[in-house]
């Protein structure tokens, strides 16, 4: 006995039906020729099967997609501290959806003023581009706002840093915002490497009782950092740091960038402070970057700039004819029978479903997309997935297969809004929710 809790979405002339059933086949994933069936927060749901993306390639398309993947491909690098470096979101997908969205919102209005404070990934270009990335957001004041970078030594991969200036353990403490003792703040680096990407490292101090500023701080290491030395002279810490990989030949201190973020234990709750990297000059450009992407062309009614057509003065009234007079015609008469269009919805909802221990985001415009958002025809939607290690993820729209890129570990994909209701489903791990195999297991 199956038992259905269904929501009836009428468009037009489309029926799309979704379900909750439950059954002694157990839970089903994957595709039949009519049906789409997924798994959300272990319910069992199934939809129609309906036909699904375009994929035209237009300049906005390239763009959102070049927007995407840059940051995508930054969230990548910076992983290892960025997906639980936002106060108030749960590690995981929660702090990647915040890096994604604020980092995007930064990213967008970097293109449009073309002011230089982001770099952008050129297509299947693989690795960091510098940027003024976010990456971390609290409550806590801002740390160690004078460190900058002093030196660079190409030769031997190390970084100088000067982080704090005191006479003291508690000015050196004051300065990385640690009150109490297991307080830490972290210096996030990026640096040119030579294979013309950036890399990325964090040295993490640990606030503790020492008789000395080199003793009331231990040093922890991840990312693109081979070692870390701190050293305390004349009233100021410095750190020398010895990166994994080699520098970039015009590496200097004016192209390599600091980021400090405190981290304190309240009440069971981690407490950060706001993060971001301050660049200037930084490329690829998006004129660079989007140069290099497989734009498609634009339609003429759309707005392209394309030559006019010419033909000889005896064809032209028979093209005139035949294109305005049938064309238009049988197009315009359509919208006689489409007068009733106007009392036709021109937003649909886009349910979203995502299984595997991967994560994902749907971005429109920079924007994040929940499931039962509505959208209009046509809007151009980007997902972004990091799959659980290992694994290759996937992702439908009404059935249809959405090609997915995959770059420094962050697959992207784009889709355009069909004029329906419609549903995305992204699987973040293989072998799951792919063709109709797995409809009968138990």
């Amino acid at each position: 006995m199956v038992k259905y809790t269904a929501e009836y979405v009428l468009t037009t002339s489309v029926q799309i039906i979704m379900a909750q059933s439950s059954n002694y086949f157990g839970l089903r994933r994957g595709s039949t020729k009519s049906h789409t069936f997924s798994v959300v927060d272990g319910k069992q749901i199934t939809k129609d099967r309906v036909e699904g993306p375009k994929n035209p390639r237009t300049l906005p398309q390239m763009t959102q997609r070049c927007m995407v993947a840059t940051v995508g491909t930054a969230y990548s690098a910076m992983k290892g501290i960025c997906d639980h470096s936002f106060e108030g979101k749960s590690a995981g997908l929660q702090c990647m959806r915040a890096f994604m969205s604020t980092n995007l919102k930064y990213i967008q209005i970097s293109k449009e003023y073309n002011n230089g404070l982001f770099g952008f990934n050129k297509y299947h270009q693989p690795g960091l581009v510098p940027g003024c990335y976010v990456i971390a957001d609290g409550s806590l004041p801002t740390a160690l706002a004078d460190a900058e970078v002093d030196s660079v030594n190409v030769a031997d991969k190390k970084l100088s840093l000067n982080l704090a200036s005191g006479i003291s353990i508690a000015d050196i403490a004051e300065a990385m915002g640690c009150k109490n003792f297991e307080d830490m703040c972290t210096v996030a680096i990026m640096y040119p490497k030579a294979d013309g990407s950036y890399g990325f490292g964090a040295v993490r101090f640990t606030y503790k009782s020492g008789e000395s500023v080199l003793e009331s701080f231990s040093v922890a290491v991840i990312g693109d950092i081979a070692a870390a030395t701190p050293s305390f002279t004349a009233h100021a810490l410095k750190l020398e740091v010895r990166m994994a990989y080699n520098l970039a030949a015009e590496a200097t201190a004016d192209n390599t960038y600091l980021a400090a973020i405190t981290s304190r234990k309240v009440n069971g709750n981690w407490l950060r402070s706001p993060a971001q990297f301050d660049v200037e000059d930084a490329t690829p450009t998006f004129a660079a970057a989007i140069a290099t992407y497989p734009v498609g062309q634009e339609r003429f009614l759309n707005g392209s700039d394309v030559d006019s057509m010419s033909y000889p003065a005896s064809e032209s009234g028979g093209e005139s004819g035949s294109d305005n007079g049938g064309g238009s015609g049988s197009e315009n008469s359509g919208s006689g029978s489409q007068g009733g269009s106007q009392n036709q919805p021109t937003t649909f909802a886009l349910t979203i479903s995502t299984s595997g221990s991967g994560s994902a985001s749907v971005t429109h415009n920079g924007n994040a997309v929940t499931s039962g958002s509505t959208l209009s025809e046509d809007d151009e939607l980007e997902i972004s997935i990091t799959p659980a290690e290992g694994q290759t993820p996937t992702a439908t729209l009404n059935g249809s297969s959405i090609e997915l890129t995959e770059s420094e570990g962050v697959y992207t994909g784009n889709f355009a809004m069909p004029a329906q209701a419609s549903t995305l489903v992204i699987n973040t791990s293989s072998g799951g929710g792919n063709g109709g195999a797995d409809l009968d297991k138990d």
